[in-house]
C-alpha cells in the first residue's frame, strides 16, 4: 500500500513566481541546446518541469510536493488535476525528470540526441500547462 504523497502549502498567488522561473528556464534550455551546451539543456528542461508543475498545483490547490521524489509532484498533479489530458502531459514530464539524478550528481554527459528529446518533451509539458493557467 502506497502512503499519501506529503505536500506543503503555498498561498495560491504565488504560482505566478513559479511560472515565471519555469519561463526562465524554458528560455535559457533553448538557449542552451542553440550553443549545443547538451547538459545545461537537460538541466535547465528538468527546472523548467519542476518550475511548471509547481506552478500547477500551487495553482489548482494551493500546495506542492514536499517528497524527495520529483517524480511524486508529477503524481500529485494527476490527483488534483482531473483533466482527460493530464496523463498524457504527466508522461512528458516523468521522461524529462528521469534524467535528473544521472544528469545532476553523476559524470554523465547528455548527447545531442537526449537534449533534443528532452526539449521536445519539455516544451510539450509547458505548452500544456500554460493553457491550464490564466494569461
Amino acid at each position: 500500500m502506497t502512503g499519501r504523497i506529503p505536500r506543503k502549502e503555498r498561498n495560491r498567488t504565488t504560482y505566478t513566481v513559479y511560472i515565471k522561473k519555469a519561463e526562465q528556464f524554458f528560455s535559457a534550455m533553448e538557449s542552451s541546446l542553440v550553443k549545443k551546451q547538451f547538459d545545461s539543456t537537460a538541466l535547465e528542461g528538468i527546472h523548467c518541469i519542476i518550475s511548471t508543475i509547481d506552478a500547477l498545483l500551487i495553482y489548482r490547490g494551493s500546495i506542492v510536493s514536499a517528497s524527495a521524489k520529483h517524480e511524486d509532484a508529477v503524481k500529485l498533479l494527476t490527483e488534483i488535476w482531473d483533466l482527460e489530458d493530464v496523463n498524457e502531459a504527466a508522461k512528458h514530464a516523468f521522461r524529462v525528470l528521469k534524467l535528473k539524478t544521472d544528469v545532476e550528481y553523476t559524470d554523465y554527459q547528455v548527447t545531442e540526441k537526449q537534449a533534443q528529446e528532452l526539449h521536445k518533451h519539455t516544451q510539450r509539458f509547458f505548452v500544456w500547462a500554460k493553457t491550464k493557467l490564466p494569461k
